[in-house]
């Protein structure tokens, strides 16, 4: 009634000039007549409903199949996410642990008396809580047998992580429990790849313990420091800073460089400005943690003004008394969208006109479907999962209904730094600590992904979250025309001429995992021709530190007072790849030269060097490593030897990777451990069940003796001919950034990526039967310039671009949850 009175006094406000040229007032007209108009109106109403459900039946007797489907998909296109979990029709063999199995889990475990599981929004590092749940994969063989073979459904379970830091000798523990949704089991897991039982100092950081940091940690330094902090960088820390205030960071101490079961971090002030990484300040400190007691954490050395004390107290009493060399660091006077480290719209702006940029649009709505969680598009089909600790994984992916991959994920991203001063010096991340499928954040329509595109909410558990929670927009699908033809030709002659040519135009399964300072953008594409392509770039903004001189060969400097170093990004995915069965083998064809006698030359020397194929089939995991030499070009070549074609070639796929780097830090030594795997461009082993990550959220600490050491799955040295074989591939690069980079790491031409390409599997490229596709022939072979005709193979022959998608503007006015929560 509100919203109707509101309009009429809008109405009602019309000028005598209005009335006068017709404006009628609903509340002018006579009660009689209004009450006429108000039947004919009614009337008129009816028959209007009448006539649309009419056209509407007749549309549909009429419409071919092809047009329902266009309208069907149409308004497929305006969701921007599907349902929750919850309301999935069918929980499969690869679908994530469902809030309700959560509850049921939690349940189970807090019944166990001894477990003493605490909540983990009130816990403390000395409590018990559970800090990740997520599913555990039924083995390959029962799985297969269920999808290919009407096999009976895999028992499902839960990998369940526990903090125990209440235990009178703390750890951290990993269980199974299940079977679900019935429980009546948790018992430790039993695998000889990983330890189950995680020594508590290697444990990755938690919510719980930065609760504790703020509580126990930062107060006490501020309480000491903040003078000095004020008089040598104009702002502080804490609570009342006003708007002059410091934000910490912190830089995890690898254990390699500890006394066995110590924990330490090195803590490091900076501006808590837009960027706050591009704004460090020379004041660090270490600070002990080995105590499950955050009271009894203590801070250790301090660095400041390039200079290293042995204790906070050192540091103060040396700057009252005038003894020590002082820093001096005005706080940045420009405004925050003046700051150049901000991504507020600074310069000469441009475009000069208000005219839109490019972009792509569905003429018809999207191509694919997506029920539950698998995904069919074209001649592909795919299930997704998003794990709390991997992020995105791919399974059961299927090419005209043949496997081409049973698994395809990101294992571990690791970054590594240089530089002079402590923090940064030993600033070596392995980022899957940070649980990746928690750092899937929204996705922003128009910008992170088309606004066409699907978006996915995830639902998972996991400690920092405070429990189970729903993360909207965090993946999406899209398809895309990536503007480069997949295959063309012009041809022109005597016997006639034709042109024939298709776009590459794929599908696009995105997340963008953000940790800290770095966002990285993360790609699986299906291309037409059967090839399936993943691709990973950086961007956000760089990690820097306070210059000095001695910084000077570490990195570039971008500022007066910042240095951003030198650093070395690193991916690990792993590909399991089935070619026509489990069957397959691993060879490479390595580009050899060799020195060729011709017999029919006439010069004096009569020989010439030509390269050649040299086809080597790897009998064993340690002579499938594959380190790149360009010397040695190499194809890396999955066959199956019982499948081939009519000329005796092998079924196989091919593994192309664009964007390697050496991994520079000596085995075995320091963090090296950890990422034992980055020794290799890539890797091959004999599947096996408990070998199914190449890492763990343990990585970052646990160099001294790494929970999940990658070099142990090669060195049982198993044979690999016709057995079900696994890729593991590193992706990488080092870079050294540049002034341009200071406010954000571009990825124009930045990312790195691999594919699986099709390699003699099929007869001939299986995009020859796209109806994207597009042939042009001469109407007169003999006079091919008097005009051609044009083959659509029946697609439409144009369209016109109706926007209908909700604009940014509206969809964040009342609601940016899905952003920032």
């Amino acid at each position: 009634m509100a919203a109707q009175d509101s309009f009429l006094n809008e109405r009602s406000s019309l000028t005598e000039e209005q009335k006068s040229k017709g404006f009628v007032y609903r509340n002018e007209l006579p009660r009689a007549y209004r009450k006429r108009l108000t039947i004919h109106y009614c009337i008129i109403g009816v028959l209007c409903l009448v006539i649309s459900i009419l056209i509407g039946v007749i549309v549909i007797i009429t419409s071919s199949p092809d047009q329902i489907l266009v309208e069907k998909t149409r308004s497929h296109s305006k969701r921007h996410h599907t349902r929750p979990s919850e309301a999935k029709k069918h929980i499969g063999v690869f679908t994530e642990i469902t809030e309700s199995e959560t509850q049921s889990i939690i349940k189970y475990l807090k019944v166990n008396a001894s477990l003493q599981l605490s909540d983990p929004t009130t816990a403390r590092p000395n409590s018990n809580f559970v800090h990740t749940i997520e599913l555990k994969l039924a083995p390959k063989e029962q799985v297969l047998k269920y999808l290919d073979h009407d096999g009976p459904t895999p028992v499902r379970s839960a990998f369940v992580s526990i903090f125990k830091g209440a235990s009178v000798t703390p750890v951290v523990e990993e269980y199974e429990v299940g079977p679900l949704p019935n429980i009546t089991y948790a018992h430790l897991l039993n695998t000889t790849s990983r330890k189950t039982r995680i020594p508590f100092n290697v444990r990755p950081f938690s919510m719980v313990e930065f609760r504790s940091i703020y509580t126990d940690i930062l107060p006490v330094v501020a309480k000491k420091a903040n003078f000095l902090l004020n008089e040598s960088y104009g702002a502080e820390f804490g609570k009342h800073c006003g708007d002059r205030c410091l934000k910490f960071s912190m830089t995890p101490i690898s254990s390699a460089y500890l006394a066995k079961g110590e924990r330490k971090a090195w803590f490091w002030f900076a501006y808590d400005l837009e960027f706050y990484t591009l704004h460090p300040l020379d004041f660090q400190f270490l600070v002990d943690m080995t105590d499950i007691n955050p009271s009894n954490w203590q801070v250790q050395s301090v660095w400041y003004c390039s200079t290293l004390f042995d204790s906070l107290d050192e540091l103060l009493e040396k700057y009252r008394q005038n003894t020590i060399n002082k820093t001096r660091v005005p706080y940045p006077a420009a405004k925050e969208e003046e700051l150049l480290t901000s991504l507020h719209l600074r310069g000469d702006a441009f475009p000069k006109l208000n005219l839109e940029a490019p972009r792509q649009f569905e003429p018809n709505g999207p191509r694919y479907t997506i029920e539950d969680d698998e995904v069919t598009y074209m001649q592909w089909k795919f299930t997704y999962k998003m794990s709390p600790t991997i992020g995105l994984q791919l399974f059961n992916i299927r090419f005209k209904g043949e496997r081409i991959a049973y698994e395809l994920s990101m294992q571990e991203i690791a970054v590594l730094y240089a530089a002079n001063s402590p923090a940064s010096s030993m600033l070596y991340f392995a980022d899957s600590a940070g649980l990746f499928g928690t750092r899937t954040r929204g996705l922003l329509p128009g910008v992170d992904c088309p606004d066409y595109a699907h978006f996915q909410d995830i639902e998972i558990y996991t400690s920092n979250n405070g429990g189970y929670r729903r993360f909207e927009k965090a993946m999406c699908i899209f398809e895309q025309n990536n503007l480069m033809p997949l295959r063309r030709h012009r041809a022109y002659g005597k016997i006639g001429a034709f042109y024939g040519g298709l776009l590459d135009i794929n599908l696009v399964v995105r997340i963008v995992i953000s940790v800290i300072n770095y966002d990285y953008v993360t790609d699986f594409i299906f291309h037409t021709n059967g090839a399936v392509e993943v691709k990973v770039a950086s961007t956000g903004y760089l990690a820097s530190g306070f210059y000095t001189p001695a910084e000077e060969q570490y990195g570039t400097r971008i500022r007066e007072n910042v240095i951003a170093h030198l650093h070395h990004h690193l991916f690990h995915f792993k590909a399991d790849i089935d070619i026509k069965g489990t069957a397959n083998r691993f060879s490479t064809w390595t580009i050899k030269t060799e020195n060729k006698t011709d017999e029919w030359s006439s010069a004096p020397q009569n020989w010439h060097i030509q390269t050649k194929i040299k086809k080597s089939l790897k009998h064993s995991e340690l002579s499938a490593v594959h380190k790149y030499n360009f010397n040695h070009p190499k194809y890396l070549i999955f066959s199956n030897a019982n499948q081939t074609d009519k000329l005796g070639n092998q079924k196989s796929y091919r593994l192309k990777i664009n964007g390697i780097s050496k991994m520079k830090l000596p085995r075995d030594q320091g963090f090296e451990p950890s990422v034992s795997w980055s020794r290799y461009q890539m890797a091959v082993t004999k599947q096996k069940d408990s070998e199914y990550t190449s890492s763990s959220v343990y990585a970052m600490w646990d160099a001294r003796d790494p929970v999940v050491n990658f070099q142990k799955y090669l060195d049982d040295n198993e044979n690999i001919v016709d057995e079900d074989l696994v890729s593991w591939i590193t992706l990488g690069t080092y870079h050294i950034p540049q002034t341009e980079h200071m406010p954000n790491t571009p990825t124009v031409g930045g990312h790195l990526s691999f594919m699986l390409t099709p390699f003699n599997y099929f007869e001939e490229d299986p995009s020859m039967s796209s109806r994207d596709a597009i042939r042009i022939s001469p109407k007169d072979k003999t006079r091919p310039l008097d005009g051609a005709n044009v083959e659509r193979y029946d697609m439409p022959a144009g369209t016109s671009c109706v926007k209908d998608t909700e604009s940014l503007e509206n969809m964040l006015t009342n609601s940016s949850r899905f952003l920032f929560f």
